[in-house]
């Protein structure tokens, strides 16, 4: 039986015996995918098992009726399933309440300043915006990493040529590279299928080529205020996606 075969005969009768021979034949997956998380305060087993079950997870939900690609459905989920349980862990480590409030807000205003300044907004312009003062964001930024690595998500500011740039990826092993390549890929592939031709315009341009919202409204004949609207649509496409 092939894998197509296997997963529409599963999708169709939910046999779990057939449901445990996806997953065991899928594993890899997570043996891969776990690889750059690994040394960073949790233990390999905890994070199979997580990885493990948000495989179980995506075996379930997968519709194999709907054209997609297995892999390309699932990576998004496990890799989801982890950031969280890093998250979770995360704010385990008793750090104060003012200062997770902080850090949440932090992302929210980040979005809105950039969207506004058409560029990532510094420290003290985040400081500023929030009524606080540099020290307090700096050290929100700090509360939100997990076990000595940075949040897997959070962009960091410095005075370096590429401030505002700076990803996990970037402190992430060198070997891992091919890993980040193919969650990246995978995700990438999935939003921009999801856009229309104009948002993948605007994507292209804006985070490829990375022009300004000014620059990309004049050659659409838009107002950059509808560029900055379809740059937070695709933004939360993006979120979204990453969550699942």
């Amino acid at each position: 039986m092939t894998e197509k075969e296997m997963f529409k005969k599963y999708y169709e009768t939910h046999d779990l015996d057939l449901r445990n021979r996806i997953v065991e034949d899928h594993l890899y997956m997570v043996d891969i995918l776990i690889k750059k998380y690994l040394g960073k305060g949790v233990d390999r087993d905890d994070l199979y098992q997580v990885g493990a079950m948000a495989l179980i997870s995506a075996v379930d939900r997968f519709d194999p009726t709907r054209g997609f690609e297995f892999s390309s459905f699932a990576t998004p989920t496990i890799i989801g399933e982890i950031k969280k349980y890093f998250r979770d862990k995360g704010w385990s480590m008793k750090v104060p309440r003012r200062l997770k409030e902080i850090s949440v807000a932090i992302p929210r205003a980040k979005e809105t300043l950039t969207s506004q300044l058409g560029r990532v907004p510094t420290v003290k312009e985040i400081a500023d915006y929030m009524n606080l003062n540099e020290e307090d964001i700096l050290q929100a930024m700090e509360s939100s990493l997990a076990y000595g690595t940075y949040s897997l998500n959070q962009s960091f500011d410095d005075d370096s040529e590429d401030s505002g740039n700076a990803k996990f990826e970037k402190f992430a092993a060198k070997d891992d590279r091919g890993y980040d390549s193919l969650e990246n890929r995978e995700i990438i592939d999935t939003v921009l299928g999801k856009l229309s031709d104009t948002n993948r315009f605007i994507f292209r341009k804006r985070f490829v080529e990375e022009k300004s919202q000014a620059e990309i409204a004049k050659e659409l004949g838009v107002s950059q205020m509808t560029i900055s609207r379809a740059e937070k649509a695709i933004r939360q496409k993006f979120r979204t996606e990453f969550a699942k």
